[in-house]
């Protein structure tokens, strides 16, 4: 599908949304949909979910099967009533999915949706099954809340960069970053290539340390 109209008016050429965005929400997403792994970072109550939502559904007016959402639990149905509020232009409702409920109600649900919702504990636990039942489908994640990725030594950091390789990504946080040493997992999974590792960012930004090895200062 060539690109005829800016990213944020081609999605509302194919979708009936409840409401238009905020000038500074289509800019972003008119920046943010058409690169593969981005990252929107708006302090809280100013959209992130509006305009994540465009950027996803830009992917799947391509080639986008399914938008794996990974988020906290309390906001499985926030997103899932968000969604609902969303139609095609002839009035179809968006397919969504909240994969949530005991592990034999999730074993009946198929992921073969358009959007399939769902907290990063289940995410974690029914990893295998997730990879393997999108393994030959082409995904878009989207992970909210990504401040539960900011530790790159953690299982969620690892499962959700691994699921990502070779697929488009966004993050969606507003928390702020308490250490710098805590930007590196969102620039190694929104710019993989920036730097080799670890290693090499706290080689380029960490100036000082202290007596037990802690970063007490920054450059760069």
């Amino acid at each position: 599908m060539p690109d005829i109209l800016p990213p944020y008016d081609l999605v509302r050429e194919n979708f009936k949304f409840p409401f238009n965005l905020y000038p500074f929400q289509v800019e972003a997403v008119n920046e943010l949909a058409p690169l593969p792994r981005t990252g929107i970072y708006w302090e809280p109550g100013l959209g992130k979910t509006a305009g994540a939502s465009h950027c996803a559904l830009y992917h799947v007016l391509y080639d986008v099967e399914t938008v794996v959402a990974i988020l906290p639990p309390i906001l499985v149905t926030q997103w899932r009533r968000w969604l609902e509020t969303i139609t095609y232009k002839d009035g179809r409702q968006l397919d969504v999915l909240a994969y949530r409920g005991t592990p034999a109600e999730r074993k009946k649900m198929s992921l073969q949706h358009l959007f399939v919702l769902m907290s990063i504990q289940i995410f974690k636990r029914d990893y295998e099954r997730i990879v393997k039942e999108t393994m030959h489908r082409n995904i878009h994640v989207l992970v909210d809340e990504a401040h539960c990725l900011k530790d790159v030594g953690t299982d969620n950091y690892k499962k959700v960069r691994d699921y990502s390789y070779g697929r488009s990504i966004q993050l969606l946080t507003g928390t702020p970053l308490n250490n710098p040493l805590d930007a590196y997992a969102y620039i190694k999974t929104v710019s993989p290539n920036t730097y080799k590792n670890l290693a090499q960012f706290e080689r380029t930004h960490v100036k000082s340390r202290d007596f037990f090895g802690n970063p007490t200062e920054f450059s760069n």
